[in-house]
């Protein structure tokens, strides 16, 4: 642990503050640059996944997303670095485990981590480079942010990475709703603009702009260096002062560092966050895109519920939130739901503290015309009522246990746990409030908790600050548009036209050619440093994720038993409990009914409780309880046969209901779930209906964004039975049944739930645990007794049935145009997505291992190159999928998704005539491996052990794989490219005939100027 105590001058560090940060077992640290006025903060501890985040105060005056421009093009090149794209090719080459930057409202920041010291300073270089030192040529800023070109036909549009990564964003209905409510409330500040960018404004900036805030806003004196983990503090200061600090002095010779300053440059930047005085709530009537289905109006109440200049504070308003809409039981959640007055709750419900001022939206969506007041009036009478009468003790309750057992769980999502650290440090940092009291502790709940029994009014007073007696309230009605897109393609025609009255196409090629010069030049990537394969294995063996499973029986102790699964991991006192039941006893027409039945059934009460109280219940006994659906299909490797032979469930499809306790409430737990898995009969007609309609409307939201997932089911979803599986469950198959299932007679859905819930509780079941041993040591004695009142038994064989059977139910209808595989789904979205698949070799075969090598190269060099860089696309990947011997290529908000299948084609070709050194070689090896060593959470760790059982993936078969990976080189590179090529040309065989040729989500725009061989399909969002 570091020797820094506060007071101490440590170099040119002067050391602000230490603190015990007892909740997350780490030292706090706080220091100051004496010559730059840098600060760093470090949470000192014994985690080996080590994060820094360079972060920075960065207000967008206007809408023309300067700021997130500025996040992209630092990131293409610096001083140090003059690549084209560093981060992509540290991406390529690094073992990070978490590698991004974010533009939020009024900061930017650029976080990465890894568990290999070495690679975290060698990412630490880059990234600091690449803030303080970029190139930023005037074709870096054309590339990210806007310019004119011309398409093989003279037309003329605009384009630029992050011009079309917010035409994405304006193209989701949810999106622009929850944006607007927002800045309802911002007037007057810098959150009423939007820092992404809004594509109607972004052609407004100019170069110099650009220059200019950089100059502005990345400076030392405005920078906030967070840090997290086991690395001396002394030697990251050391990094930072040698790499960094030592130029920006050069730099920044001028800079005042005096406390008077300090405080200046914050009430500045105070006065651009503050929103004006709202002193009466008022009513906004707005439009967002509309689809081609029948919709009705989003309608949100907010409020601006002012600062949160401590982490108490803070923690107040997410206590006053929990107890309104915690789970849907809780009182405003369900005076909403009951109302009628609306199709299912808003997505933009919720605290919103990350900014200067914090927002409260409750609301509901699929509102009448008309209504609006009504929802506002449903909101402000619960309110009132709650003070009036009184908030149940068990609304309290449950609000305190859910976020007692939020701070207790070790969590990894998309990212490090570190992650989830960072934001109030830098959060008190931004406004100045100073950091040790922004730092959420256990300690804050107790103290609410201490006052809410010595003050029987204080919730009441909370309620009525905050909320009734609060006058800074908007009440926004958002409606659905055809006009909206129109209106902005008609504006962006404008912007085209008159820039052509100034501009001739010639002068936009010439431009456009120096551009694309500029883009496809070589670099040398030896400047960037890297590990190697040598650094990662010991005694022949692999660094790698290894969790122990034990496979145990309960009852009879033998494979006439339930199995019994356990992965003992340091779980913080929690319980994480699985029980899976076939859902391959089913028949396969009943496959499409799953997703909704597993929505629905813990959602609408059991035994003596209805929905409302059953969702009390699990919110004061437990961490959650909820249902997923898994399909499997393993490798063909010995090991798996094996034991495929021994267990008669390893590679089937599953329900599995998922349940977390903490220990000492783990009685009361298993006692709900035995409730629940015995007592729901699926009478509440209206409760599952209503759950229905908000399913069809949640994945309906999902389309435009995730729509480069959708396309990839669609390509690959006849290749194999679990394909199928996957793409009924979540594809846009499953969108159009649960559209069907939505609007059918609720009576038959209930009847054919009730049907499916008993055929898979007598097809039998397996529980799996992830505990630690005292954990273990509570539930097994409560194990036997559960099992007997479920009723729990061994798995039985599947449902025979043919492959045929699945695919089938993938078939969507559509106007076929010409006589092809390939897909075309017509949308209003202003951006598309596109995907195509190829054979590849299975995982059982060692070809693969070299194959991932050559997707991770591919998806960052070529594919990044031709389709983002050059093509303006915010996305494009390319994943081996070797359980089926396949490879998918996907863009993600594309401007020219049909050129982009073109490109998909020519970068395989390119790459099969490549001869790569064995640097390249190395570089693509760690990236590619990075992703088999990504630290995981202690459920995550159990997770996916049980999955991989169930895959019949074993360690020796992933130690394999992985030593393949680690082994791979020049000609291993070079093969698998012309290996690849050749799949993508094969004729029409047994083999591939269920190879689609390519899937598109596109505009009707799109597909007029492109025209498209295929089945035309209309998705009616």
């Amino acid at each position: 642990m570091s020797k820094l105590k506060k007071g101490d001058i440590y170099k040119s560090f002067e050391v602000l503050n230490v603190f015990e940060v007892a909740d997350y077992h780490s030292t706090a640290i706080h220091l100051r640059h004496k010559k730059t006025a840098l600060e760093v903060f470090h949470l000192l501890n014994d985690d080996s996944e080590n994060l820094f985040a360079f972060a920075f105060r960065t207000p967008n005056t206007k809408s023309t997303g300067l700021a997130h421009i500025i996040e992209h093009s630092v990131l293409c090149g610096s001083e140090k670095y003059p690549l084209k794209d560093p981060f992509v090719t540290m991406s390529n080459q690094s073992v990070k485990t978490y590698l991004n930057a974010m533009t939020y409202s009024d900061k930017t920041v650029y976080p990465a981590s890894s568990i290999a010291k070495a690679d975290y300073f060698n990412l630490m270089s880059v990234y600091g480079d690449a803030v303080f030192f970029p190139r930023l040529d005037r074709e870096i800023f054309m590339q990210e942010a806007h310019r004119f070109e011309v398409d093989d036909k003279g037309g003329v549009s605009i384009q630029g990475v992050v011009y079309n990564e917010m035409k994405g964003s304006y193209s989701s209905f949810d999106s622009v709703a929850a944006d607007i409510s927002l800045a309802s409330l911002l007037k007057g500040s810098i959150y009423e603009k939007d820092s992404g960018g809004d594509p109607l404004e972004i052609p407004d900036v100019t170069y110099e702009d650009f220059l200019n805030f950089h100059k502005t806003w990345y400076r030392p004196d405005n920078c906030f260096v967070f840090l997290h983990g086991n690395i001396p503090t002394e030697e990251q200061l050391d990094f930072l002062q040698e790499q960094f600090l030592s130029r920006l002095e050069k730099k920044f010779p001028d800079i005042d560092v005096s406390e008077a300053a300090i405080k200046k440059r914050i009430s500045d930047f105070r006065k651009l966050v503050t929103p004006e005085k709202i002193n009466e709530p008022f009513v906004l009537y707005a439009e967002g895109p509309s689809g081609d289905g029948e919709e009705s109006n989003t309608v949100l109440v907010n409020w601006l519920l002012g600062r949160a200049e401590n982490a108490l504070s803070a923690t107040e308003k997410v206590v006053l939130t929990g107890i309104l809409c915690n789970h849907d039981g809780s009182p405003l959640q369900k005076a909403l739901l009951e109302s009628s007055l609306g199709e299912d709750l808003a997505p933009q419900n919720g605290l919103f503290s990350s900014i200067f001022t914090s927002t409260l939206t409750l609301g509901l969506r699929g509102v009448k015309k008309g209504d609006e007041r009504k929802v506002e009036k449903v909101v402000l009478d619960t309110i009132k009522k709650l003070v009036e009468d009184g908030i149940s003790q068990k609304d309290v309750e449950s609000t305190l246990t859910t976020l007692e057992f939020s701070h207790r769980e070790i969590k990894r999502g998309n990212g490090p746990f570190a992650l989830s650290l960072m934001a109030r440090p830098i959060y008190g940092w931004l406004y100045g409030d100073g950091i040790e009291n922004q730092i959420r502790l256990r300690s804050h709940l107790d103290e609410i908790r201490a006052k809410i029994e010595e003050d029987s009014s204080y919730l009441k007073n909370l309620f009525k600050k905050l909320l009734l007696e609060n006058k800074s309230r908007s009440l926004v009605v958002v409606a659905p548009s055809k006009n909206y897109t129109k209106k902005r393609e008609k504006a962006e025609k404008e912007r085209v036209a008159d820039f052509l009255k100034h501009t001739s196409i010639e002068e936009i090629k010439a431009e456009n050619d120096k551009l694309h010069s500029f883009q496809q030049s070589d670099d040398d990537t030896t400047c960037l440093p890297h590990l190697t394969p040598e650094d990662f294995i010991t005694d022949g063996k692999p660094m790698m994720n290894r969790p122990e499973t034990e496979i145990d029986f309960l009852e009879g102790y033998d494979t006439s038993s339930v199995p019994f699964i356990k992965n003992v991991e340091n779980t913080n006192g929690i319980i994480y409990l699985d029980i899976g039941f076939p859902a391959d006893v089913l028949s396969p027409k009943d496959y499409p009914l799953l997703p909704a039945f597993a929505d629905c059934v813990t959602e609408c009460g059991w035994k003596d409780l209805d929905w409302a109280k059953s969702a009390e219940e699990c919110a004061l006994n437990t961490g959650g309880l909820g249902v997923n659906l898994l399909t499997m299909e393993g490798p063909d490797t010995e090991n798996a046969r094996k034991l495929s032979q021994k267990y008669n469930w390893i590679k089937r499809d599953w329900v599995i209901f998922r349940m977390s306790m903490l220990e000492e409430k783990s009685a009361e737990a298993l006692a709900l779930l035995s409730d629940c898995l015995t007592g729901v009969d699926f009478s509440d007609e209206k409760r599952v209906q209503d759950i229905l309609t908000e399913s069809r409307n949640d994945f309906e939201a999902s389309v435009i964004p995730d729509g480069h997932t959708f396309v990839s089911n669609r390509v690959w979803c006849n290749l194999s039975r679990k394909n199928a599986v996957d793409e009924i469950w979540n594809g846009l198959s499953q969108y159009f049944s649960i559209k069907r299932i939505a609007s059918a007679p609720i009576s038959e859905t209930l009847h054919s739930f009730k049907r499916i819930f008993k055929e898979i509780k007598n097809g039998g079941a397996f529980i799996h645990v992830t505990a630690e041993n005292s954990g273990f040591e509570k539930i097994n004695s409560m194990l036997p007794s559960f099992i007997d009142t479920v009723g729990l038994s061994a798995p039985k064989n599947p449902f025979a049935c043919n492959d045929e059977d699945f695919y089938a139910l993938t078939k969507i209808e559509g106007e076929v145009s010409a006589d092809s595989d390939s897909e075309l789904f017509v949308t209003s979205s202003q951006v598309g997505y596109a995907a195509e698949c190829i054979p590849a070799s299975r995982y059982e075969d060692e070809a693969s291992f070299t194959e991932e090598v050559c997707t991770h190269w591919l998806s960052n060099n070529l594919l990044w190159e031709k389709i983002r860089t050059i093509g303006g696309a915010y996305g494009a990947f390319c994943n081996a999928e070797p359980m089926v011997g396949a490879l998918i290529f996907a863009t993600y908000r594309d401007p020219n998704p049909f050129d982009s299948c073109d490109a998909f084609e020519l970068c395989l070709k390119e790459a099969s005539e490549l001869d790569f050194s064995e640097e390249e070689v190395v570089c693509a090896i760690m990236g590619c491996y990075s992703h088999f060593i990504q630290p995981q959470s202690p459920k995550g760790r159990g997770s996916s052990a049980l999955t991989r059982l169930l895959y019949g993936i074993c360690d020796e078969d992933r130690e394999k794989k992985i030593l393949g990976i680690l082994h791979s080189n020049p000609e291993n590179l070079k093969a698998g490219f012309k290996r690849l090529y050749e799949f993508s040309h094969a004729q029409k065989t047994e083999k591939i005939e269920n190879f689609k040729k390519k899937s598109i989500i596109s505009d009707k725009k799109s597909l007029n100027e492109h025209g498209f061989a295929g089945k035309i399909i209309h998705l009616p969002l």
